[in-house]
């Protein structure tokens, strides 16, 4: 039996993640993601930004070029999705057709999913299957698939392994681990330690974004904490209240509903792709949010509640687009006077993220903060916990899987090289062990 691995995409930068595993002469796909950056370049929040082909999305970079695989098309099992960020999913509406195999993911992320296609009125001929967390499915004779909890920035993701006769492949994007989650399970560890015991794993395919940040990434808890103790020492002026944050991060909306609540404003939550994720949430039956807040999903209910603001400012919190100044979003739309409603000096908004690490994002957020800073809004930056694991994090896991191989990912080269290093710390040897791999290229592993 021969294992290989073609590192598609995502292997280079921190974005359009996809990864093909082979198993002798059958192929399992490992997420399909888009170049957020230049997604965004083409993309509104209403969804009507510059049409281009597959071929063109692939050409500018922002979809995957899986003529890196032509050759195993017709071996193509299955197409893994570890969780529902863009980055791993968004590119299965231009690339998934050609393959025909199923698409399998946790019952959350096959909904969001489908809430992505649907909105955009696409239909796959792809077979839908949805897995839950900590279970497996056998793909075929040769090839399990096991979904293993762990936490990151979304609901129900997963580390994806791939059990072999000879060994595992283990594949680590994204995640963090969190000991005090504020929505959902904690990581496996367990789960973790015994396949780690096992002995059997070949490679971990791991992410390198934080890799040199020191220490642990901070729990989820402390976020909420710092959210909630930002608008609540707020929340005696009558002024308006926004919260911005990344749309999929349901546990941070959680958390600012529950601010909501303490300081007796009504949540209202606007933005196309926030009331997505939050649909998708509930058709899963992992949340119920819809009862106790208002959703502006569309052009006339926004409008309406944004007026609704404008007359009492005092009453609501808004939780809405925007955290990275992308054109479209609900903020950028305010501050461009496209919806109805007008900042005042005083007026606060909070962004409880970070900035995506491009240049696209850096840019669209300056320009954002200098017509808030114009209006004399008040700005609280990075009240915010990453879903990325830190050196430690990334330390903890490879001493808990023990791979014979490592191949660090997702990351630009100073993150790489910053993984090689906790790599060797741990006895691991650079291109004797440890692959640093460019987008397309191959590695055999066994």
């Amino acid at each position: 039996m021969e294992i290989e691995l073609c590192a598609v995409s995502g292997y280079t930068q921190v974005t359009r993640n996809m990864s093909a595993i082979r198993v002798d002469d059958e192929v399992i796909i490992i997420d399909m993601g888009m170049d957020i950056g230049m997604m965004a370049l083409h993309e509104t929040e209403e969804g009507n930004g510059k049409l281009l082909s597959t071929e063109q999305l692939i050409s500018i970079g922002a979809v995957p070029d899986d003529k890196k695989i032509e050759d195993w098309k017709s071996k193509v099992k299955a197409i893994v999705l570890g969780h529902c960020h863009l980055d791993h999913i968004a590119a299965v509406r231009y690339l998934a057709s050609k393959y025909k195999c199923p698409i399998i993911g946790t019952p959350y992320t096959i909904e969001v999913l489908k809430a992505t296609l649907r909105d955009d009125e696409i239909r796959l001929p792809n077979r839908f299957i949805k897995i839950d967390p900590d279970s497996k499915m056998k793909l075929s004779e040769n090839i399990i698939l096991e979904f293993v909890t762990v936490t990151h920035s979304t609901l129900q993701c997963s580390i994806v392994v791939l059990h072999t006769e000879i060994g595992d492949i283990v594949y680590g994007n994204d995640f963090k681990f969190d000991a005090n989650p504020v929505l959902g399970k904690t990581t496996n560890f367990l789960r973790l330690k015994e396949i780690g015991n096992s002995g059997k794993v070949i490679a971990l395919i791991v992410e390198s974004m934080y890799a040199h940040r020191p220490g642990h990434t901070p729990d989820e808890l402390k976020a909420k904490d710092m959210l909630i103790d930002t608008i609540v020492n707020e929340a005696d002026k009558e002024k308006a209240i926004f919260v911005t944050m990344f749309s999929s991060h349901i546990a941070r909306i959680k958390s600012a509903i529950e601010a909501g609540e303490k300081i007796k404003r009504k949540v209202m939550v606007l933005g196309r792709s926030m009331a997505k994720y939050i649909r998708a949430g509930e058709n899963a039956g992992l949340i119920k949010f819809s009862k106790s807040i208002e959703i502006g999903e569309y052009g006339s209910q926004r409008k309406r509640l944004l007026k609704e603001l404008n007359e009492s400012r005092e009453k609501f919190l808004v939780v809405c687009t925007g955290g990275q100044g992308e054109p479209g979003s609900i903020l950028d739309k305010i501050v461009n006077k496209q919806l109805p409603f007008i900042f005042k000096e005083g007026d606060l908004v909070i962004f409880s993220c970070s900035v995506i690490p491009q240049p696209i994002n850096r840019a669209n957020r300056e320009r954002l903060e200098k017509i808030l800073d114009v209006n004399r809004v008040k700005i609280y930056r990075d009240i915010h916990s990453s879903g990325h694991a830190s050196a430690e994090d990334l330390r903890d896991i490879i001493k808990l899987l023990k791979p014979k191989h490592l191949i660090p990912s997702q990351g630009e080269s100073f993150q790489l090289d910053a993984l090689v290093k906790i790599s060797e710390e741990e006895g691991y040897k650079l291109n004797k062990n440890v692959h640093l791999l460019k987008d397309g290229e191959r590695l055999i592993l066994n």
